[in-house]
């Protein structure tokens, strides 16, 4: 894979005036992707839930804030070639990805490629998005050619926007133009089958989510090698954010499960090496 200068940026999820803490002695640099429409901001309701002693790392993409003039992103694979340098830079010894919605599509091809590199995250948390491989199956057509007011009532219908946000034109105009680019990047997205992933897999979702019914997420038992378990919360496609100390709580305890597991599978792999 042909490798972009990357132009993604991260934001660190940290209480105010709190100072990051250095890489060498994290526990776990966990990359956070969000979904369609959405910013590196959308996780700041998880700033104080999550562990002092990681590197918490809000992924922005390309269209919105701070790099807002400098165009979407076209397809997941894109996505990927301007993440893969700007995660390695970050010389972390041990990576979680998570991503939500548009961030689950991400989040799973970011982990493939990092473990056809041969530096497999310990691992990956997927929410409120359908299996990869059943994601083209679900499509009703190109969302991003829809007219602004399906759009917007699109937002709408899935919550998660403030209606005052809504009833301001040139913020409805900056919304819908991010969504739009996003949504050309969830709808032209195409699995590509391969091998399942090493990587230990959890998959969260709203029991009511319209976006991700169960035989959709079932589907990511078929990506992981081993067990993937699959944990809802009451609610619709942004439950995450109204059970912000249960699902955080949920995802820190996946996380550390996997780092004791890759260190307890360690020194066989030094073996196998030597």
């Amino acid at each position: 894979m042909k490798v972009l200068p990357s132009d993604i940026t991260f934001r660190e999820l940290l209480d105010r005036g709190a100072q990051p803490i250095p890489v060498q002695e994290a526990e776990v640099a966990c990359f956070l992707i969000h979904h369609s429409g959405g910013s590196a901001a959308s996780f700041y309701p998880l700033i104080g839930h999550l562990p002092e002693n990681w590197r918490s790392l809000a992924v922005e993409l390309p269209g919105r804030g701070a790099s807002m003039g400098r165009g979407h992103c076209h397809s997941t694979a894109e996505v990927v070639e301007r993440l893969i340098p700007a995660v390695l830079a970050q010389g972390a010894e041990r990576i979680a990805v998570f991503g939500h919605s548009l961030g689950a599509l991400v989040a799973y091809e970011l982990v493939r490629e990092l473990e056809r590199r041969g530096v497999a995250p310990v691992w990956l948390g997927v929410s409120g998005s359908p299996a990869p491989q059943l994601v083209a199956g679900r499509r009703l057509g190109r969302r991003d050619l829809w007219s602004r007011e399906r759009l917007v009532a699109f937002l709408r219908d899935l919550g998660g926007t403030p209606e005052e946000m809504l009833a301001v034109p040139d913020v409805v105009d900056y919304m819908v133009s991010v969504l739009r680019g996003d949504l050309r990047v969830v709808d032209t997205y195409e699995h590509v089958d391969g091998p399942p992933l090493a990587t230990p897999i959890s998959v969260y979702s709203g029991d009511a989510d319209p976006m991700a019914g169960t035989a959709q997420l079932a589907g990511w038992r078929e990506r992981g090698r081993g067990a993937v378990d699959i944990r809802t919360w009451p609610g619709g496609h942004f439950y995450l954010f109204d059970h912000v100390e249960s699902f955080t709580e949920s995802l820190v305890a996946d996380v550390r499960s996997a780092v004791r597991q890759a260190a307890g599978a360690a020194p066989e792999k030094k073996g196998a090496e030597l």
